[in-house]
C-alpha cells in the first residue's frame, strides 16, 4: 500500500498536481521494490504529459523525493529500456486524439448544368465559367492562407515534437474557442490564422516549458486539418441563381463558376459582393481576362451575397479582330479600349478605318470611324463594329521568271527599267534564249497584253522598257525552246535505252555510255536510223529514215567511215545479235531411265530418242505406254509476259494455267521402234519427259456408287470396271464416260446402236461425268403457248382440207 501511495505521489509530483493524503513520508519508500509494470506506468504517464525524465525528476525533487530515489528510478528506467521491457514510446509519436464522428460536414455544391445558346456563347467572358478545360472548382486540398479567418467548425491540428511529443485534433466550438486539454479554451473564431497560431503557442508554454526561452527543446506546429463549409447566395442575372455550399477558402469566382456565371443579360463588369448589407467589393471580370489581375477575386464568408446586375452597354465586334463577339463596356470606355479588349487587329486588318452600325430610335445607320479618333470615340449600347481586311493587291510588285539567276518578285521603284530588274535578279543565265523575251502587262482595265523584247538588246542598254506595276517578265532558256534531245541504243548492249544527247557525241561514246557490248553482240552489224531533218522533210519523199551500218570491235574501234561519224539528236542505234550465238538450252528427263536429270541440248536437231540414249536408255520397269512429255507454250508465255504489267489478275492467272497445262502426246513405243519419225519430237528449251514405272491399277471416279482403284485385268472393258464399282448412280451421264490413259491421251464412250466403251490399259483413269442441272424455271406458260399454237395450226389445216 505504501508503494502504491508513493507511486501515486510520484505521479502527482511529476505533474504538479495535488499531493496524495496517503503519503506521509515519501522518502521512506524503497524504489527497488517497485515492479517493472509500475515503472512502465511511470514512463507511459510521463510520455502522455510530454515530460522528459530530467523534467519529471526536477518536479519530484521539489515535492520531497530524495536524490537517491530519483537516481534509482532513472536506473530502473534505463535497465528496463536496455532490456526492451519498456515500450519505445519516447521515440514514437503519441496516440492522436480520435476525430469525433459527431462533427457533421455538409456536402459541397456541385456545378450547375448549363445548356448555353449560340448567342450567349458570343459574350466575352462566358467561357471563363463554362469551359471544359478551365474550371474554378472550390479549392479544398490547398495550404491554408495565413490571412484566413477562422470560424466555427474549423478543425485545428496541433503537433508537439522535440523533448515532448503530443498531437491534438481540436474543433472550433460554437463559443468560438478550441479547448486544449490541461490548458482550457483559446478563442480563435474571427481571428486570422497567423494570429491564432501565436495565441495557441503562447498558451502551450504553460504545460510545455521546453518551448520557452532562447534555446527551446520542444516545438509546436498548428495547422488546419479540415475546413468548415460556408453558404453563399448567388443572385441576379446568373445562369443558375441559388444558395451554394463552398469550403471556407472559396472565392467569388468559385461561386460564379458553380452558378454558371452571368447570363445573357448579366454584367461581367459590375459584379457586387455584399456582406452585412454592405458592398465590400465590386468585381470587373475583364480585369482578370485582359490583365490577369486576381485582386478582385476575394475570399467569401458565411452568408455573403454575390449579386450580378444587368449590363448597361454592350457592343458587337466582327471581322479582322483577334477576338470577335459581344463585349461589355463601361460608360467611359473609348473605342481604343474596346480594341484592347478585342486583342487588337489581326495581321491582315485594314486599320485606317472601321465601320460602325448604330441602332437609332427609328432605324439603323452606318458610321465610318477613322483611325485618328479611336482614342476619343465612345461607342453606344447596341453598336456593331466591323474591321475589314486589306485588299489582295500590290502597289509596287513586278515579277521575273525563267533564265535568270534569281527569279522571283521584286519591288518596283520609281522609273525602274527592264535592264535594272534583270540586274536585280543577278543577270541572265548562260543558257538564256537571246532573241526574244516577253512582258505580260495589265492594262488599265486589268486585261493582259504582251510586250516582246530582244534580250540581247536589253542587256546592251538599247530599246530598254520602263516597267509598270504587276509586270511579269519571262526570259526562256534555250532548252525550253526546243524539243528534249535524246538518243536511243537498242539490242545487245549492257544498258540499252534512252540517253541524253550531247554535242559531238560519237557512236563509240554512246556504246561506252551504254556499258559496252554483251557477249551475244555482232560487231560487224551495227545499224543507225536517223530522222530526216526539218529542211529535208519539206520535200515529198517515200523515205522515212536514213540508214547507216558500221563495224565496231570490242575495243570500240571503228572503221574509217564510222570514226568521224557524229550522232544527231533522235538517232536510233541497233546492235544486232551474232547469228550463231546461243545460250544453253536445258531439258529434263525423269523416272525410269538410267541417268535421270537435266541435259543441255547439243544441236537444233536433237530429238527425244537422242535424249533417251544420252540418259542411258530405259530401266526394266519403265512403263513405255505411260510416258509423258511437257512443253512450255511459247505463245502463252509471251501473253503472260505482256500481262505482267496488267491489273487484270484473272487474265494473268489463266495464262499461267495455260503454260502449266501444255502436254504433248508421247508415243514412246513408236519413237523407240522408229527414231526420227514424226512422233520423235525435236527438243526445245524447257521440255520435260517423264517415264513412269509399270502400273497395274485402274482408277475410277465420278458419278458411280463406289469410286475405287482396281487391279488391271487383261481383256476387260470399261463396263466391267464400272460394274465392279457398283455401277452408275442417278446423276451419271453414262454416254459421256471417258478414260484418261497414262500418256495423257483421252478417249470418250461412243453411242451408236448401244455404247462402245474405249479399251482399258494399265494405269488408266475412268471418269463418269455428272448430268447437267435442269432449269428450275416454271415452264407451264411455255407449254401452254406451244399447245395453243399447235391447236391453231390443226384448225387451220382442217379448214383448208374442207
Amino acid at each position: 500500500m505504501r508503494k502504491i501511495s508513493f507511486l501515486t505521489f510520484l505521479f502527482l509530483c511529476l505533474f504538479a498536481s495535488l499531493v496524495s493524503a496517503q503519503v506521509q513520508n515519501p522518502a521512506s519508500v524503497d524504489v527497488n521494490n517497485l515492479s517493472d509494470k509500475q515503472i512502465q506506468q511511470i514512463v507511459t504517464e510521463m510520455n502522455a504529459r510530454g515530460l522528459t525524465i530530467d523534467q519529471a525528476a526536477q518536479m519530484a525533487q521539489m515535492q520531497g523525493a530524495t536524490p537517491l530515489q530519483i537516481e534509482q528510478i532513472k536506473k530502473r528506467i534505463q535497465e528496463l529500456n536496455s532490456s526492451g521491457t519498456i515500450q519505445k514510446e519516447q521515440n514514437e509519436p503519441l496516440k492522436t486524439q480520435e476525430k469525433k464522428d459527431s462533427w457533421p460536414k455538409e456536402e459541397l455544391s456541385k456545378k450547375a448544368k448549363i445548356e448555353p445558346t449560340k448567342e450567349i456563347k458570343k459574350i466575352f467572358g462566358f467561357q471563363l465559367f463554362n469551359s471544359k478545360n478551365l474550371t474554378f472548382e472550390p479549392p479544398v486540398n490547398i495550404p491554408t492562407p495565413q490571412n484566413y479567418v477562422l470560424g466555427i467548425d474549423d478543425e485545428l491540428n496541433i503537433s508537439i515534437w522535440g523533448a515532448s511529443r503530443q498531437t491534438y485534433l481540436l474543433r472550433v466550438e460554437n463559443n468560438g474557442a478550441v479547448n486544449i486539454p490541461d490548458i482550457g479554451p483559446v478563442y480563435v473564431s474571427g481571428v486570422e490564422f497567423a494570429k491564432a497560431k501565436e495565441l495557441i503557442k503562447k498558451r502551450l508554454i504553460a504545460i510545455y516549458q521546453g518551448m520557452n526561452g532562447p534555446n527551446p527543446n520542444t516545438y509546436a506546429e498548428v495547422s488546419i486539418s479540415n475546413l468548415r463549409s460556408i453558404k453563399v447566395n448567388v443572385i441576379g442575372e446568373v445562369m443558375v441563381p441559388g444558395t451554394y455550399t463552398l469550403p471556407s477558402t472559396a472565392s467569388a469566382f468559385n461561386a460564379l463558376y458553380l452558378s454558371g456565371g452571368p447570363n445573357q443579360s448579366g454584367s461581367f463588369r459590375n459584379i457586387q459582393i455584399i456582406r452585412d448589407n454592405q458592398i465590400v467589393k465590386t468585381i470587373d471580370v475583364y480585369d482578370y481576362l485582359i490583365n490577369a489581375n486576381t485582386q478582385g477575386n476575394i475570399q467569401l464568408r458565411e452568408q455573403d451575397i454575390v449579386y450580378v446586375p444587368t449590363y448597361q452597354k454592350r457592343v458587337e465586334a466582327t471581322g479582322a479582330f483577334k477576338r470577335n463577339g459581344l463585349f461589355e463596356l463601361n460608360e467611359k470606355d473609348k473605342l481604343s479600349d474596346l480594341i484592347r479588349y478585342l486583342g487588337g487587329f489581326t495581321d491582315k486588318a485594314f486599320k485606317a478605318q472601321l465601320s460602325l452600325t448604330r441602332i437609332t430610335d427609328k432605324e439603323k445607320k452606318v458610321i465610318d470611324i477613322s483611325q485618328s479618333i479611336y482614342d476619343s470615340f465612345i461607342p453606344s449600347n447596341g453598336d456593331s463594329i466591323a474591321a475589314s481586311e486589306v485588299i489582295n493587291r500590290f502597289e509596287n510588285r513586278v515579277n521575273i521568271s525563267g533564265a535568270v539567276f534569281r527569279p522571283g518578285t521584286y519591288e518596283l521603284t520609281e522609273g525602274m527599267t527592264l535592264s535594272a530588274l534583270i540586274k536585280k535578279a543577278q543577270g541572265v543565265t548562260e543558257d538564256y534564249f537571246s532573241s526574244r523575251g516577253l512582258i505580260i502587262r495589265l492594262q488599265d482595265n486589268l486585261t493582259p497584253m504582251n510586250l516582246s523584247f530582244n534580250v540581247d538588246e536589253i542587256l546592251k542598254g538599247t530599246n530598254d522598257i520602263t516597267l509598270r506595276r504587276e509586270d511579269q517578265v519571262i526570259i526562256q532558256d534555250i532548252f525550253s525552246m526546243r524539243e528534249e534531245r535524246t538518243i536511243q541504243i537498242l539490242g545487245e548492249v549492257q544498258q540499252p535505252g534512252e540517253f541524253d544527247f550531247s554535242e559531238n557525241m560519237t557512236l563509240k561514246d554512246l556504246i561506252f555510255t551504254a556499258g559496252g557490248f554483251t557477249e551475244a553482240a555482232s560487231e560487224s552489224f551495227i545499224e543507225l536510223a536517223r530522222r530526216r531533218n526539218h529542211s529535208e522533210s519539206n520535200e515529198p519523199s517515200d523515205q522515212i529514215v536514213k540508214l547507216y551500218q558500221f563495224n565496231v570491235d570490242r575495243q570500240l574501234k571503228l572503221d574509217s567511215k564510222g570514226d568521224t561519224f557524229l550522232l544527231h539528236p533522235f538517232d536510233y542505234i541497233y546492235v544486232r545479235k551474232a547469228p550463231s550465238y546461243h545460250e544453253q538450252r536445258t531439258v529434263t528427263i525423269t523416272g525410269e531411265v538410267r541417268y535421270p536429270g537435266a541435259y543441255s541440248i547439243g544441236s537444233k536437231k536433237e530429238r527425244v530418242s537422242d535424249l533417251i540414249t544420252r540418259a542411258g536408255g530405259l530401266m526394266p520397269n519403265a512403263f513405255i505406254g505411260g510416258a509423258r512429255m511437257k512443253r512450255a507454250n511459247e505463245q502463252a508465255a509471251l501473253q503472260k509476259e505482256a500481262l505482267e504489267n496488267s491489273t487484270t489478275d484473272t487474265l494473268l492467272l489463266k495464262a499461267e494455267k495455260q503454260i502449266a497445262s501444255d502436254q504433248l502426246e508421247l508415243r514412246l513405243s513408236s519413237i523407240l521402234k522408229n527414231p526420227g519419225a514424226a512422233f520423235d519430237y525435236v527438243l526445245k528449251n524447257g521440255d520435260e519427259i517423264i517415264i513412269p514405272e509399270i502400273s497395274q491399277e485402274v482408277r475410277i471416279s465420278g458419278e458411280i456408287q463406289n469410286p475405287i482403284g482396281q487391279a488391271f485385268e487383261h481383256g476387260k472393258n470399261m463396263k466391267y470396271y464400272i460394274n465392279r464399282s457398283g455401277g452408275f448412280n442417278d446423276n451419271a451421264r453414262k454416254g459421256k464416260t471417258f478414260i484418261i490413259y497414262s500418256d495423257g491421251t483421252t478417249r470418250v464412250t461412243r453411242t451408236f446402236i448401244g455404247r462402245n466403251y474405249p479399251t482399258v490399259e494399265p494405269g488408266s483413269q475412268i471418269i463418269v461425268p455428272q448430268k447437267p442441272e435442269r432449269s428450275k424455271t416454271d415452264n407451264t406458260g411455255k407449254w401452254l403457248a406451244i399447245a395453243s399454237t399447235l391447236t391453231t395450226m390443226m384448225v387451220a389445216i382442217t379448214t383448208i382440207l374442207r
